[in-house]
């Protein structure tokens, strides 16, 4: 669905800031951190991957 944002190549790419409770930044950093979930190298790459989830899931 996307290509990787830190590369920042073409027109499409848009910055999005969100703002989540501190229960959900922990649990997240808690399951980064587990080592479960590797392809998660940072919070914004974990919250990105989510909404593309999100979204294909409602289609």
């Amino acid at each position: 669905m996307s290509t990787n944002p830190r590369k920042f190549e073409g027109t499409n790419i848009v910055r999005l800031i969100v703002s989540v409770e501190q229960e959900t930044v922990s649990a997240i950093d808690t399951l980064m951190h587990s080592g479960r979930f590797h392809g998660h190298r940072n919070r914004a790459e974990f919250v990105r991957r989510a909404i593309e989830n999100e979204l294909a899931r409602c289609k």
